[in-house]
């Protein structure tokens, strides 16, 4: 029986980021992107990979500037909230692979 739902989805959430993450070479990219407004889901996933992963860097998202959207919680990542982007939502972050 799963207690939280939530901490499931965050911890498959997070295998699936170090799974597609292991797979890149330095210098590649990587775009993590929910359908979730939720901060467990979306900065706090972000947050915990990077302080996992010492070779992830966020990485600017070329164009992102004029999108309709607002800045997420940590610099570099986007929300897409109904109101600003007309769609039901969604959060993008842009991990790159970095030498270590």
């Amino acid at each position: 029986m799963i207690d939280n739902p939530l901490c499931s989805i965050k911890l498959i959430t997070l295998s699936l980021l170090h799974n597609g993450f292991r797979l890149l070479k330095v210098g590649g990219s990587l775009v993590y992107s929910t359908c979730s407004l939720t901060l467990a889901q979306n900065e706090d996933v972000v947050e915990h990979f990077l302080k996992e992963n010492v070779n992830a860097e966020l990485a600017e998202i070329d164009g992102a500037r004029n999108w309709p959207c607002k800045s997420g919680g940590i610099p570099k990542t986007w929300r897409f909230d109904p109101l600003t982007s007309q769609t039901s939502g969604f959060f993008v972050a842009k991990f790159t692979k970095v030498a270590i």
